[in-house]
C-alpha cells in the first residue's frame, strides 16, 4: 500500500491523499507476486485491509466514493499518523532512557488513555502510588506530561477537585525539537573544540598526505587513533540527531 501510494504520489494536486480501490491494490499485488492463484492474494489482501482499518493507530483510512454511479470503497494511507507513530516510539525511547522503564510505561499509558487520575495510572501501570506520584512529577517537571484541574465546586477545594494527567503529543514534540537543536549546536561546538585541541595532529596528518615518508612516533599514533575514534563517535551522533530533527521538525507541517 505504501509502495503503490508512493508510485502514484502520496497526495493529489488538491492536497488530499491518494485513494486506491481494492481492485487497484490487488492488480499491483498480483503483478508483483509469484503466486498464480489470484483468489488467494485477494483473500489475503482483504484480511490485511480489515486489520489495518481496525488498528488503533488508524494508519489506513477507508472512504466511500461514487464512481460511474457505483459506490466504491477506496483506501488511503495516513502519512501524518505514520509520522506520529514514529515520534511516539522515539519519545518513548527518550523517556525510558531518562526516567526508566516504569516512567515509560506511564507515558505510554497516558498516550493511549489520555486523561487519567493518579490512582488510575498506578492501578493500570501496576506501579505503587508513591512511585507513580514521583514519576509523574518528574515527567511534569521535564514537560513530558501535563496536569489539568477539574473542580466540582466553584471554590476549587482540593478535596473536591479531580487532577487529570495527560500527554499533549504536539507540545512534547515541540519541546523535544528545541532540545535536539540545542544538542546539535553543542555537539558541533564539541567537534570544533576537539579539532582545535588536536590541531597539531591535524597539521601533521596533512603533512603526511603531502609527504608519505614522515614517520609517526608511538605517542603520535595513539593521539591519531584517539582523535579518529572521537571524530567517528561525534559524527555518528550528529547523523542520529539530524534524523531525529527531521522527524520532529515536521510537527507543525503535519498538524
Amino acid at each position: 500500500m505504501l509502495e503503490i501510494s508512493r508510485l502514484h504520489g502520496h497526495i493529489t494536486n488538491d492536497g488530499t491523499p491518494v485513494r486506491l480501490s481494492e481492485a487497484d491494490i490487488l492488480e499491483r499485488l498480483i503483478s508483483d507476486s509469484s503466486q498464480k492463484n489470484s483468489s488467494d492474494v485477494e483473500v489475503s489482501l482483504h484480511e490485511c485491509l480489515t486489520t489495518l482499518q481496525n488498528d488503533p493507530w488508524k494508519l489506513l483510512s477507508a472512504h466511500l466514493m461514487d464512481s460511474a454511479g457505483n459506490t466504491q470503497k477506496r483506501y488511503s494511507v495516513d502519512f501524518s499518523r505514520i509520522l506520529d507513530m514514529i515520534r511516539v516510539k522515539e519519545l518513548e525511547a527518550v523517556v525510558r532512557e531518562r526516567f526508566g522503564g516504569p516512567a515509560c510505561r506511564i507515558f505510554r499509558l497516558l498516550l493511549l488513555k489520555h486523561n487519567l487520575e493518579q490512582k488510575q495510572i498506578a492501578e493500570m501501570a501496576m506501579i505503587s502510588i508513591k512511585d507513580t506520584r514521583e514519576l509523574l512529577y518528574k515527567l511534569l517537571k521535564a514537560h513530558y506530561v501535563q496536569i489539568q484541574e477539574v473542580a466540582r465546586t466553584v471554590d476549587h477545594a482540593p478535596s473536591r477537585t479531580f487532577y487529570l494527567w495527560h500527554v499533549n503529543l504536539s507540545h512534547v514534540s515541540e519541546n523535544i525539537e528545541r532540545e535536539l537543536y540545542r544538542a546539535l549546536s553543542n555537539l558541533r561546538a564539541r567537534m570544533m573544540y576537539e579539532m582545535l585541541r588536536q590541531q597539531e595532529i591535524v597539521h601533521l596528518l596533512e603533512r603526511i598526505q603531502d609527504r608519505n615518508l614522515i614517520p609517526l612516533t608511538a605517542s603520535q599514533c595513539m593521539r591519531v587513533a584517539r582523535m579518529k575514534s572521537a571524530a567517528t563517535q561525534l559524527e555518528s551522533s550528529l547523523l542520529r540527531l539530524d534524523e531525529l530533527v527531521l522527524v520532529f521538525s515536521t510537527v507543525a507541517e503535519s498538524h
